[in-house]
């Protein structure tokens, strides 16, 4: 689908067509469209490929007086994929007299941009203001993600504590990937964005470097926040694991205590069922005898189990997963 934009007074509004200084936007786009960009606008058929190419790092390229930035963006891409959380390619290319941004993905960020820069207005036809707009509201969506994933990671650590199956550890090792190409993506657009920086062709004001600046440093908290998740999350992996084992041994434990107690008498009724002449088993109290034989037997045992704790059922427990959360935030700042 493709959008074009222009500014106006109250922010960025649709605009039909493709007008001189308007903002195309161009998401999940077919062949067709891409093709409709590149006939109509005259972009670089390779600056089209890299920005809808999932494996794309970040980085700057120049063409035909054209000039190409892609940044990595999070995307949620839905519970039941293997990784929800990665990180998707958005092409920015300044034209002549466009500015074009291409992702593979639908990805909405007008609205955020409209609101972060309600009091300083963008203008689609200085480019470079917009490539720093929108690094800006995409190092604002890493830190959202990285927020989401360690909510979702605390959830899980507090199912795991009385957990004794793997699903949890499963859904954990998930996020853990997650948290791998979130780091990766910020470390790339880290990189991107030093780079960027000495490209003259951007014609950077004094403001635009400083915004430039913090960005930079967003995308470096990111990445360490990231980073420190990552580490903490592969501890407490480690010690679930030994969990779960502990609370299976528990269970297995309590049912082989239970099932040597009800063997107590069915040794009993069955040394008495067999076909051969046994002591008193023509007297009239013999059932009664045995049945009491074998409960008091069966109690006996049971109270040697429960003194030697056999047939205790406490589980294996951990302290709350909700610390960990507030380490992360200490190392972000």
């Amino acid at each position: 689908m493709i959008s074009v934009y222009r500014d106006a007074e109250n922010g960025l509004v649709a605009a039909d067509g493709f007008p001189p200084g308007a903002w195309v936007h161009a998401e999940s786009p077919t062949a067709e469209e891409l093709a409709l960009l590149q006939h109509e606008l005259g972009l670089p058929p390779s600056f089209l490929a890299a920005a809808v190419d999932p494996r794309e790092v970040a980085r700057t390229d120049s063409q035909r007086g054209m000039h190409l930035t892609i940044v990595r963006v999070p995307y949620d891409f839905g519970p039941r994929d293997r990784v929800p959380f990665r990180t998707t390619p958005l092409g920015m290319i300044v034209a002549p007299e466009h500015f074009v941004t291409i992702c593979r993905q639908p990805i909405d960020f007008v609205h955020d941009l409209t609101y972060t820069y309600a009091e300083t207005p963008l203008h689609t036809r200085r480019a470079n203001r917009m490539i720093v707009a929108i690094l800006g509201i995409v190092g604002q969506w890493f830190l959202r993600y990285l927020e989401e994933i360690d909510r979702l990671m605390d959830d899980v650590e507090d199912r795991l504590i009385n957990s004794i199956e793997n699903g949890e550890m499963m859904e954990l090792l998930r996020y853990e990937k997650s948290l791998v190409y979130m780091k990766t993506g910020l470390e790339w657009n880290e990189t991107m964005v030093r780079h960027v920086q000495d490209r003259p062709y951007f014609e950077w004001t004094d403001e635009d470097l400083e915004i430039l600046k913090e960005v930079e440093i967003e995308y470096r908290q990111g990445a360490h926040m990231a980073a420190t998740m990552q580490a903490v999350s592969g501890e407490m992996t480690d010690t679930f694991a030994s969990l779960i084992s502990n609370n299976l041994n528990v269970v297995m434990k309590f049912l082989a205590a239970v099932t040597i107690i009800l063997t107590v008498p069915m040794l009993f009724t069955s040394f008495y069922g067999m076909n051969v002449a046994l002591p008193g088993r023509d007297t009239r109290p013999a059932f009664i005898v045995m049945t009491l034989l074998s409960v008091g037997v069966t109690i006996l045992v049971t109270w040697w189990f429960r003194r030697q704790g056999w047939l205790s059922f406490r589980w294996a427990t951990a302290q709350p997963a909700g610390s960990r959360s507030g380490n992360a935030d200490d190392t972000s700042t």
